[in-house]
């Protein structure tokens, strides 16, 4: 930020300093004619840009900020809530696993030219990040975003065993990537990007129907031994997830876009579900002076699930250049399995061979202050 001042204020000098300049003393012509052609170029860039963006828009409803780029501070929190379920694990029976993630607050910036964004967060004490890159119009958006937290509260409880292992902070690490899309069937009227990144301004209020497409991979990984053996030697969980779905979203705005709320959300339907399991034997071999690694697709009980995800927001656009947001997202996640992650093999000696049974139920939810500089 220093910088950035130091430097409007380095190009301001330059600029009264020149226009002070006796007539002798003027910048040399050719500098001149070659600034004034490559402002010329740019002002064409972003005017095609512009008519790009407004291509069928009801102007009465939406509008473009006089302003192209935009530089943001953002504000993040966020937090993982899971639920694991197996049964019939050798030595253990049942397992109840709760989780829930911390809510430590990551910070950072977005930088947009209309509605190409890019935001990066990050935590300054655990060293996770977040990122975010988008291209959203009225008529379709897509989003690329990554994001990483831990565990910090949780136990798992088998039935065969008395007590609970609680779960201290660190004792599984999660990330989670996000590649989501959809399409506005409204898209003369009604505007996602006026909600989320504000590059367009929502003059009245409208609605449309949404349909989404997403893709979802999420890793978790346990760190503690004592929390990998009561799960039957799982040290790794990956799961993959493709879901389409269908819903609506509405911008309400009561005063021609100075304040601005919005709300969206439907069902979708989890029709590509893949989990990889990676785990040990150390539970089931006699001889502690070997260990064999496995990894093993999980298939999926049913072919398709039942999600859904909901978004809100509400963005303050102060005066043309500056404005304020605080929007945020909540995804469900479901998995059973087919067959077991944990079948075990008589060719390397094991004392079970098992066949256990595993549900898994994820909400993650994400939520974002912003302020921001239109320039």
């Amino acid at each position: 930020m220093k910088r950035s001042i130091i430097v409007i204020f380095l190009l301001f000098s330059v600029v009264t300093f020149a226009n002070q300049l006796p007539c002798g003393m003027a910048m040399p012509s050719d500098t001149v004619v070659r600034e004034g052609k490559a402002r010329q170029f740019f002002d064409k860039i972003g005017k095609f840009a512009d008519e790009w963006f407004m291509r069928g828009v009801d102007t009465s409803y939406l509008a473009l900020p006089k302003h192209r780029f935009k530089l943001s501070y953002l504000s993040d929190v966020g937090s993982v809530y899971t639920i694991i379920r197996c049964y019939d694990v050798p030595y253990y029976e049942n397992i109840d696993a709760r989780m829930k993630s911390n809510v430590l607050p990551k910070m950072g910036f977005l930088v947009g030219f209309r509605n190409i964004n890019f935001g990066y967060l990050w935590n300054l004490y655990q060293h996770y990040t977040n990122f975010k890159l988008s291209l959203t119009q009225n008529a379709f958006g897509i989003e690329l975003q990554r994001r990483q937290t831990f565990y910090a509260k949780g136990y798992i409880d088998a039935s065969a065993i008395d007590g609970r292992l609680d779960l201290e902070a660190g004792s599984i690490a999660v990330s989670t990537t996000f590649l989501s899309g959809y399409v506005a069937l409204n898209r003369k009227r009604f505007s996602m990007p006026a909600a989320f990144n504000q590059s367009y301004i929502q003059k009245h209020s409208a609605g449309s129907v949404l349909l989404y497409a997403d893709y979802m991979y999420t890793n978790m990984a346990y760190n503690r031994d004592e929390l990998i053996t009561r799960t039957g030697g799982m040290h790794e969980i990956e799961l993959y997830q493709t879901a389409l779905g269908v819903g609506y979203g509405y911008n309400y705005t009561p005063n021609g876009g100075k304040i601005l709320m919005h709300i969206s959300g439907g069902p979708l339907l989890a029709f590509f579900n893949r989990m990889l399991v990676t785990g040990d034997s150390r539970m089931f071999l006699q001889n502690n002076n070997y260990n064999i690694i496995f990894s093993q697709k999980i298939k999926p009980q049913y072919k398709v699930y039942l999600t859904g995800r909901i978004r809100a927001a509400f963005v303050y656009n102060i005066n043309e250049r500056f404005l304020l947001a605080v929007y945020g997202v909540c995804n469900n996640i479901r998995f059973r399995s087919k067959d077991t992650p944990f079948h075990t093999d008589t060719q390397v000696n094991l004392d079970y061979n098992s066949e256990v049974g595993m549900h898994l139920m994820t909400w993650d939810w994400n939520a974002v202050l912003q302020f921001g500089v239109r320039f």
